[in-house]
């Protein structure tokens, strides 16, 4: 093993040489504290801690006690659709049953919003053929529904804070993931859709990069299929870049 006083005292490269090595150790120990590593390693105590110190600012380790840290685990992203949500999904499936959908309201958004925003929309998406006979359909079941709504009209007309339903292309091959038999968008396509739909430019500018900062904090997320479904939206390189400003 490295001499790890040596990595980090040298330079950046190897100051991030020594992090890495720090959570490898505590990956492998399950647990670790500067008393640790200054055994292990021949690390001065006072500098361990300042990177514990440092790797928990950068969320990659946790604290679990006095002085102990554990590597931080990730959670996978989850979403429990409302009542609402299945009652929609269900009647169009049932009237189209060969048509595509995918179904959910503005509180899957919740967990990875800085500024949290009130948001009562229920969002169907669905396929490009289908997306006028579907609109009319909600028309005719629901108040307050609105056909691919453009950033301005969602600005000057749509109150968020008020229950409507907004009917959207579904891109295909998006990334979704089935819960209680309801499809619903994975993390991912989220991520993508709040930097591309014209109904969610309101999270925008400061909040994206929260937004992806709060994202790659606390869930798994699988990089090749989030810059895939970037490339079929065409804005993988913004989308790279704020992946880029979370690392």
């Amino acid at each position: 093993m490295p001499n790890l006083y040596y990595l980090c005292t040298r330079n950046q490269v190897n100051m991030n040489a020594c992090k890495k090595q720090i959570l490898e150790i505590a990956q492998t120990n399950h647990r670790v504290n500067a008393n640790f590593l200054a055994t292990a390693c021949g690390m001065k105590p006072v500098t361990a801690r300042q990177y514990l110190s440092e790797l928990a600012k950068e969320k990659k380790l946790v604290r679990i006690g006095q002085g102990v840290y554990a590597i931080a685990q990730k959670q996978a992203f989850t979403y429990k659709p409302s009542e609402s949500v299945k009652e929609i999904y269900l009647k169009m499936k049932t009237e189209l049953p060969f048509t595509d959908f995918c179904v959910y309201d503005g509180n899957i958004l919740s967990s990875i919003q800085h500024h949290l925003s009130i948001n009562h929309a229920i969002y169907v998406e669905t396929n490009r053929d289908a997306v006028e006979s579907v609109f009319i359909r909600l028309k005719e079941l629901y108040k307050n529904v609105y056909r691919q709504p453009s950033s301005a009209f969602m600005y000057d007309y749509i109150d968020l804070r008020e229950e409507c339903i907004i009917v959207k292309t579904l891109v295909t091959e998006s990334p979704l993931m089935e819960v209680d038999g309801i499809k619903v968008p994975t993390l991912e396509k989220l991520l993508v859709d709040t930097q591309k739909d014209a109904d969610f430019d309101y999270l925008r500018g400061s909040e994206s990069a929260n937004m992806f900062q709060l994202a790659f904090d606390q869930y798994t997320i699988n990089p090749q299929r989030l810059i895939r479904y970037a490339k079929r939206r065409s804005i993988s390189q913004e989308i790279q870049e704020l992946i880029n400003q979370t690392k």
